[in-house]
């Protein structure tokens, strides 16, 4: 299982990331107080639906999320959205 974490701050879309700890980048993990925990799970998925009670625009980060290597993602690229909103 692994630990997962939201941002507290939305990123200029409006949407919130959710982190994986043990994968993602240092460069792209919030800093302390600027995160808050989810808890353990085994899928994103169920991170990001806990995430989602709070943050109704949370979605995967692309840096740590296993869809997309972190290769493909470059700065000043649009980032793609991972985990699309529903309505």
């Amino acid at each position: 299982m692994a630990s997962y974490f939201v941002a507290c701050e939305a990123q200029p879309d409006g949407a919130h990331a959710v982190h994986d700890r043990s994968r993602c980048p240092p460069a792209c993990f919030p800093y302390d107080a600027e995160k808050e925990y989810l808890g353990e799970f085994d899928e994103a998925g169920q991170a990001l639906a806990v995430a989602r009670l709070r943050y109704a625009h949370a979605r995967g980060c692309a840096c740590c999320d296993g869809l997309i290597p972190v290769t493909r993602v470059v700065a000043g690229e649009p980032l793609p959205d991972l985990f699309p909103l529903r309505t």
